[in-house]
């Protein structure tokens, strides 16, 4: 990629799709010239960010806002929504400081409120707090469930039934999707670049669950994927199921199949279950290992250790938590990296999460811990859909 100095401030601003802001951070990686204008224009945006925040100005100092404002629109002709928004703030604030001035120039002057301060456009932790809301409460019932065909498959009948989030849980998911996606565009699997690509992987990783019993017309129990009434057995232990995901984030279409002569007639809805995002992360300092809390549930790195070129970590919590982790993530010089193994067992009162990542030679100074999607599960009362 060559200098330019257009596309660098387009990128200060905010203003760059994310394909194009990674190629100006690779850029920025290895240009000095590029790292210096950078770092101007940064100072430049604070500084105007800063006069804004000023309560009151003198005749000088509106004077030289002024200078620093025409100075600046020599050195770009072309202004974006950002920097002409700052301007314009900016000179209405001179105006109407310099029209109280002249009026009452012998009045003691009245403290103003200060303006609300205006933060960065590409602040990371905006994008985070603006996703993070409204925190939503998956220990309610989250997802839809419909019967979409009911058909005779020879001596079987074939249930189609489709499973997706509820509002706004699905534009929540959605908002967290397109945030990890500016974020992170590829997983390194085993410490190696552009492996795979972080669209598919994301997609891939939200699904949505239900547990489930089916009966007949009188009410006897044919089958079921989840503990009913004590006692009550299933006329069939075992049945046949299959299911894949749509292209709408999260949602699911599943099969099960019983035979004709049970002559099923509802499908009750027992459990809720989802894979789900979740933008927790936790900076480790290898020098110093400290417990750290994840959903109200304390967990500790029991050991980073390298072997054989493999980065092997340990993490563990007592008892089992309700909302489990799928896997870890790890994020490592601004990048993402993938496990290329990971396991997760009960043992002695303990979940313990095992994870290894390939080609490390040393433990890194520091690094974060991510959570790929975290598992929730939620009981409910029955939710009775006929098989008509």
């Amino acid at each position: 990629m060559k200098c330019d100095l257009n596309v660098l401030e387009d990128y200060v601003e905010g203003f760059l799709e994310a394909k194009e802001q990674q190629k100006i951070e690779n850029h920025l990686r290895y240009c000095k010239n590029c790292q210096n204008e950078y770092k101007q224009l940064v100072n430049e945006q604070k500084n105007l960010f800063a006069q804004l925040n000023t309560p009151m100005l003198t005749h000088s100092q509106s004077d030289a806002i002024m200078q620093r404002i025409q100075m600046d629109t020599k050195r770009k002709k072309t202004w974006h929504t950002l920097k002409i928004s700052v301007i314009s703030a900016a000179v209405i604030m001179l105006s109407f400081t310099l029209y109280y001035w002249n009026q009452t120039p012998n009045e003691m002057t009245q403290p103003i409120e200060e303006p609300i301060a205006l933060g960065e456009t590409n602040s990371s932790t905006q994008v985070k707090q603006a996703v993070e809301e409204p925190i939503l409460n998956y220990s309610e019932p989250f997802l839809d469930v419909a019967i979409d065909e009911v058909v005779e498959n020879g001596e079987n009948i074939d249930i189609h039934y489709r499973v997706k989030f509820k509002e706004p849980y699905q534009q929540d998911q959605d908002n967290l999707y397109k945030h990890l996606l500016n974020k992170y565009q590829y997983i390194e699997v085993a410490n190696i670049p552009r492996v795979v690509e972080a669209q598919d992987d994301f997609f891939g990783k939200v699904r949505s669950k239900v547990q489930f019993a089916i009966r007949d017309e009188t009410g006897n129990l044919i089958l079921a994927t989840f503990k009913t009434k004590e006692g009550e057995q299933p006329m069939i232990p075992e049945y046949s199921s299959s299911g894949g995901g749509t292209d709408i984030l999260g949602e699911m279409i599943y099969t099960t199949s019983v035979p004709k002569y049970t002559k099923p007639a509802t499908f009750e809805v027992l459990q809720m279950e989802a894979s789900i995002f979740d933008l927790f992360e936790v900076e480790v300092n290898p020098t110093q290992l400290q417990p750290f809390q994840f959903h109200n549930v304390t967990y500790t790195i029991d050991s980073l250790e390298i072997k054989q070129d493999i980065f092997h970590i340990t993490i563990s919590t007592e008892g089992k938590p309700e909302v489990l982790v799928s896997n870890w993530n790890m994020e490592w010089d601004n990048r993402l990296i993938g496990f290329n193994n990971a396991t997760k067992n009960y043992i002695n009162n303990r979940t313990v999460y095992k994870l290894e990542f390939e080609n490390f030679t040393e433990v890194p100074d520091s690094f974060k811990l991510i959570p790929t999607t975290i598992k929730v599960k939620n009981r409910v009362n029955p939710i009775v859909l006929k098989l008509d």
